[in-house]
């Protein structure tokens, strides 16, 4: 996630030889945990052979997601002659199993075009891998009478984009449920990531993107963008922004080059984006 460029500014300066080498493998590894975690009641009803396939599939759709994701940006920057360190990922304890993933850029777009195109090189590279493995998960998802759901089982809001896939893909009896396999899991997981990047904030994807369209005026735009997120339930998120990506956005080197027509249309489309992957964190929860 951009959010996390200010910190890895500061990691890219510290000399641990194959840090994101190792930062992946241990994020391979909570993410193999969360899998195992999540794969264990569809054991116990006997929808799943064994729970190291979930978990090994909810491990490689997460990666891969989040690896596209910064690759993307790093691409695109390489592209666009800006210099950017390598996806440092973030294992963490969490049902997920990580807090995603972050490039430093170490130097400036040289133009709004060019921050644009990083910005928005991400988002687009995740959806393109989140999409396809949300449809196979769904595929290998589970059909069950609905007293065989435990009290236990979280339901999730789904994002329009999955409910779309939902009815193109799923055919459910009456008085079935569907029961998520851990990759359609995955894919719910790369939604939610694509709208919180996109989120018109700070140093998020989406702030670069907000910054490119509307230069100094990103900042009322980013306060916007912290009340929809707060509306939407994700306080954690939006206090970590509020403490690291509120300050001053550095901007290309050259703010006088207008963006092209062309990228103003794909921000709309970027926009549109966000809202079908919108998701309200707060019904999970509360």
């Amino acid at each position: 996630m951009a959010l996390g460029e200010s910190i890895s500014k500061k990691m890219s300066k510290t000399k641990i030889p194959h840090l994101n080498f190792v930062l992946l493998l241990a994020t391979i590894a909570t993410t193999l945990w969360a899998g195992y975690m999540n794969s264990l009641s569809l054991v116990e009803l006997g929808l799943l052979e064994s729970v190291w396939y979930g978990a090994i599939a909810f491990s490689l759709g997460i990666i891969g997601i989040i690896g596209c994701h910064e690759m993307g940006h790093k691409l695109m920057a390489d592209r666009r002659r800006i210099k950017a360190s390598f996806p440092y990922f973030i294992p963490a304890p969490t049902f997920i199993g990580t807090f995603g993933a972050v490039i430093s850029m170490k130097t400036r777009p040289g133009d709004r075009n060019s921050l644009f195109d990083v910005g928005v090189a991400g988002p687009l590279g995740g959806i393109l891998i989140t999409i396809p493995v949300t449809i196979l998960g769904l595929l290998l998802s589970f059909s069950v009478p609905a007293e065989l759901v435990t009290e236990e089982t979280i339901g999730l809001p789904v994002p329009l984009l999955f409910q779309w896939l939902v009815n193109w893909l799923v055919s459910l009896p009456s008085g079935n449920i569907l029961l998520l396999h851990p990759l359609a899991f995955a894919g719910w997981v790369g939604m939610i990531i694509t709208m919180l990047n996109l989120m018109p904030i700070g140093m998020l994807d989406g702030g670069h993107i907000s910054r490119a369209l509307f230069g100094n005026k990103y900042r009322i735009i980013s306060a916007i963008g912290i009340g929809i997120m707060l509306l939407l339930g994700y306080w954690l998120m939006a206090l970590l922004i509020l403490f690291l990506g509120l300050s001053r956005h550095a901007g290309p080197l050259n703010d006088t080059i207008p963006l092209s027509n062309g990228r103003k249309i794909l921000g709309i489309g970027v926009f549109c984006l966000l809202v079908i992957c919108a998701t309200p964190l707060h019904i999970i929860f509360g």
